[in-house]
């Protein structure tokens, strides 16, 4: 998984410092939302128009769980926990998306605490094991996460693969494939049921990458992914709806400059995405840059897209970002590094020229750090903070 801030070496920051971008920061709000009731973190990775924020973080026994918290109504700061698939681990257990509809996406471990399955939540069914490409005929292939879906809940993302590598990209092993779950109603028993069925993504043209990925979809039906190659690159993809629904066609997004690798993370319902450029050693496999960037389509096709890179809270091209979540109306949202090598929760705008970085602020403390992962499009912030008293909490944010 994509764990940023825990890796980065944070210091001590007085509010009395803070000057320039940090100073818009003072009008927006912030709630500590904490972790689900006995444990010690929680890491949000979704948000919903609702408030309804969802993730991941451990209880009691000690081992992860899938979780969430809504923000407003009779249940706020209420902490849910929908269980697991049947086993338990401290890995690979969360809910990594929410749709608008309440549906909520992620995946557990299975009876026997070993393999891992995607799985589907709603109001009204409970939780549901959405299967894996074995059940198609794809032998070996037993393992699936969602990773996404779309606002409206009619697409669900993810991989499937013959299993768990910890030393790969993002988990699975080199044989992981890109996967959409799609809905369809047949009569069971004499009652219509809404039953999920898989079907892999086509990566036809797009040769030498074995580590696939597809991460989240809008209503269009647009899907977005990333690939990852034996020697350390990657590149990013979409998905477009082919007409007539025969599946969909995949096309690369853009390099931005120098940087080699791209890793997007999100896609609104008009086609802009946001994600990470990366700059990566061809001779050894490892990073050596990485800024949060914006793709926008540049025509009514939605197949060509012009990339920026968004400046971090220390500066154009200085330190280290990323963009996490993008909504509707050109709320961006990630974090970055300021001027002392501080990580911290960032927003970004896309209604204006320059994209000026904007502090989402926490306690400061000695060992501050924070991260935002999703942004609704009310401009609810979703993500989490932590210091030396503090391993991890989740935490909201409102824009405006």
């Amino acid at each position: 998984m994509k764990r940023i801030a825990m890796s980065i070496s944070l210091a001590v920051i007085l509010l009395a410092t803070l000057s320039g971008p940090h100073l818009w920061a003072q009008k927006i709000k912030f709630q500590d939302l904490g972790h689900y009731p006995h444990g010690t973190w929680a890491e949000p990775w979704g948000i919903n128009k609702s408030g309804v924020v969802v993730g991941m973080g451990d209880i009691a026994s000690g081992y992860t769980r899938p979780i969430g918290v809504p923000l407003y109504g009779p249940l706020a700061g209420k902490w849910f926990d929908l269980g697991t698939l049947g086993g338990d681990r401290t890995d690979y257990v969360m809910c990594m998306d929410i749709a608008d509809t309440g549906m909520i996406v992620g995946h557990s471990a299975i009876t026997g605490n070993e393999i891992i399955h995607a799985f589907l939540w709603n109001p009204g069914t409970r939780k549901v094991d959405i299967g894996k490409l074995a059940d198609i005929g794809y032998a070996g292939y037993e393992f699936s996460i969602a990773w996404g879906t779309n606002r409206s809940g009619t697409l669900i993302v993810g991989w499937s693969s013959m299993g768990i590598d910890s030393a790969s990209p993002d988990g699975p092993t080199a044989d992981s494939l890109p996967v959409v779950w799609t809905p369809k109603m047949v009569w069971v028993s004499g009652l219509w049921e809404m039953k999920w069925q898989i079907h892999v993504l086509d990566t036809t043209g797009v040769d030498g990458f074995s580590y696939w990925t597809a991460l989240y979809a809008n209503d269009r039906g647009q899907i977005l992914g990333i690939a990852f190659a034996a020697d350390g690159s990657m590149i990013g993809v979409v998905w477009n709806p082919v007409l007539g629904g025969k599946g969909w066609k995949i096309q690369r997004l853009p390099n931005a400059q120098e940087y080699s690798g791209v890793y997007p993370t999100n896609i609104n319902n008009k086609g802009e995405i946001v994600g990470d450029v990366i700059g990566i050693d061809p001779l050894t496999g490892n990073w050596t840059a990485e800024f949060p960037a914006y793709w926008k389509p540049t025509d009514r096709s939605g197949l060509n897209f012009s990339v920026s890179i968004l400046p971090t809270l220390g500066g154009d091209l200085s330190g280290i970002g990323d963009g996490e979540g993008i909504n509707d109306v050109g709320d961006i949202v990630g974090g970055s590094t300021d001027a002392n090598g501080n990580y911290y929760a960032t927003a970004w705008s896309t209604r204006g020229e320059h994209f000026t970085p904007k502090l989402l602020p926490t306690p400061v403390q000695s060992g501050s750090w924070s991260w935002a992962s999703k942004v609704n499009s009310y401009g609810v912030v979703a993500g989490s903070y932590g210091n030396e008293n503090v391993p991890e909490n989740a935490a909201a944010w409102t824009l405006r």
